[in-house]
């Protein structure tokens, strides 16, 4: 759990914990007051002669926790107190900026001139929370993520308009997005069933999963590697689910694991019928910290990589880092028998799960996943490209590959080849797509070779 300021926590509105800005700094002792008092400021705000709209940029920082136990408390509170006044800069003269908590932030936009204005507004607030902030010797970095919507237009209340920003949130989170902003379908999914979204059984036997690839390029050659296989839900009313959506809900369930079975399967057939056309190519399934906990794990693995003859090494399993460092013992316990398998492992979201060098230098892991809220700033960040650059290189120092995700623009690709990359993955080398698609964009004649021109 983040921690926030001495005596406060995240809560829910109601609760107690707001804070006033100032124009470059924030400090706890501003005195305690409530969601209450944010809903004041919104209504005082539309009171005001000449005010036509409001906009709420609602910021959640992520990476407290972490820095928390890294840095130690005190060096928390500093770079909470850095990040806050690096957020109270943005704000304009007759805009407010408020801090409900030490780890979430509310800035009022007085008569936005579009919601792109508030959208800008939201991914400069998310930059500057991503800077990494020096601290007695030693860089912190905290990540933040935006929920947005305007009032009027999608909110007609002051609570409405709150309660919106924290579903762009929550939506944020679930989509991997720095920021969402807020439309009705955030709405209409809170309030469904959720055995609807728990009954992956049932979904599964009914055959509403599939299978999407997202190609991952060797970026010294520009040639298709492999594939990361990625679950989708095609519901029969609310169309296609990411997992971002449903492994939330069933984590820690047994459909966990017949929804890692029916992956396999599809992914390591599908691998199989690719390896006839391109030799060696390589499968990448997520395995969930449940999955990674279960006795017989190894046993599941060595019967799929049997039923379609695929070799051992051709399968690469991603683990994030955190669930990882959820029991970092047993984890290497873990990783060691699918050493003895065969099958890669890759440190999947490398970055945020704050796993020490020695740590990560005895982990019988075969590559290393740069977390892509590392990535995504480096075409613009000077500090982000060195963090970066020193990523890459230490995973080569300790013998791993490195592969970065969140590839989306030519810059940042450049930036990667010329750091030494090894693989890229991201929407401007390919975006995920069921089988028949990707066999039509990459398994052309000469498609593969030509991968980055094309792109």
């Amino acid at each position: 759990m983040d921690r926030t300021w001495p005596g406060t926590r995240r809560t829910r509105p109601g609760s107690q914990g707001l804070l006033r800005l100032g124009a470059t700094s924030m400090s706890p002792a501003s005195g305690p007051f409530g969601y209450s008092q944010l809903l004041r400021e919104i209504d005082d705000l539309r009171a005001e002669d000449g005010v036509t709209g409001i906009a709420l940029v609602l910021l959640q920082l992520k990476g407290v926790g972490e820095v928390n136990r890294t840095l130690g408390y005190a060096a928390a509170d500093k770079v909470l107190e850095i990040v806050a006044g690096r957020i109270a800069g943005i704000r304009r003269d007759r805009d407010r900026l408020m801090a409900i908590n030490g780890s979430l932030f509310a800035l009022l936009i007085r008569n936005p001139l579009h919601e792109g204005h508030a959208v800008l507004g939201a991914e400069k607030a998310v930059r500057l929370v991503a800077e990494p902030v020096p601290i007695d010797g030693d860089r912190a970095r905290l990540r933040a993520r935006a929920g947005i919507s305007l009032l009027p237009g999608r909110a007609t209340t002051a609570e409405e308009l709150l309660r919106q920003c924290e579903l762009a949130i929550d939506e944020a989170d679930l989509c991997d997005e720095t920021h969402v902003v807020y439309k009705p379908a955030l709405s209409a999914v809170e309030s469904s069933d959720l055995e609807a979204w728990s009954d992956i059984d049932d979904a599964l036997r009914q055959g509403e999963f599939e299978i999407h690839y997202q190609p991952k390029i060797a970026l010294g050659t520009s040639k298709l590697t492999g594939a990361e296989a990625l679950a989708r839900w095609r519901h029969p009313t609310r169309g296609l689910i990411s997992p971002a959506r449903f492994m939330a809900v069933i984590e820690g369930t047994e459909s966990v694991r017949a929804l890692l079975w029916y992956v396999l399967n599809n992914a390591l057939r599908q691998a199989a019928a690719w390896n006839q056309r391109w030799p060696g190519f390589r499968i990448a399934v997520n395995v969930s910290p449940t999955s990674l906990a279960e006795a017989d794990l190894v046993e599941l693995l060595e019967n799929a990589i049997r039923i379609w003859n695929v070799p051992a090494g051709q399968l690469v399993l991603e683990i994030t880092e955190s669930a990882l460092m959820r029991g970092p013992a047993e984890s290497t316990k873990r990783l060691h028998q699918l050493r003895e398998l065969g099958v890669k492992v890759s440190i999947d979201d490398f970055g945020t799960g704050y796993s020490s060098l020695t740590y990560l230098k005895n982990l019988p892991a075969n590559e290393l996943k740069i977390d892509k809220s590392f990535i995504l700033p480096i075409a613009h960040s000077e500090s982000d490209r060195r963090l970066v650059e020193s990523i890459i290189q230490l995973g080569h120092a300790v013998g791993l590959e490195v592969v970065a995700e969140g590839i989306e623009d030519e810059g940042t690709l450049r930036a990667l080849v010329d750091m030494g990359c090894d693989i890229g993955q991201g929407y401007y080398l390919g975006r995920p797509v069921d089988a028949a698609a990707f066999e039509a964009r990459w398994f052309q004649v000469d498609a593969a070779s030509a991968a980055l021109r094309s792109a």
